[in-house]
């Protein structure tokens, strides 16, 4: 291997021989302002947060059904869950 003397110095003096930047152009880039660009991911969690909200009468419901079943007066329609598991056994998500 061959060491070249001199040879990054002028590697350096190129970099330095750049034409400055613009003034104007960072002028431009100044009045511009700061902006802010939420992700995807955030705008969905914000979505969600709205359904969340809307969801109250489903949450209220959830609890009555928990309040029923913790006194044991629960008692749920055995034709409506018998068609859903039919359902769910057809369309083959207990394999997998």
């Amino acid at each position: 291997m061959k060491i070249h003397p001199g040879h990054g110095i002028k590697q350096f003096e190129n970099i330095q021989k750049k034409q400055p930047v613009d003034k104007s152009q960072q002028a431009d880039k100044a009045r511009e302002g700061d902006k802010v660009v939420f992700s995807k991911m955030l705008q969905q969690a914000k979505d969600t947060q709205v359904d969340l909200s809307v969801d109250a009468e489903r949450q209220e419901r959830i609890q009555t059904v928990k309040e029923q079943i913790a006194n044991g007066t629960y008692a749920p329609d055995s034709q409506k869950v018998a068609a859903s598991l039919l359902k769910y056994i057809a369309e083959g998500k207990a394999n997998g």
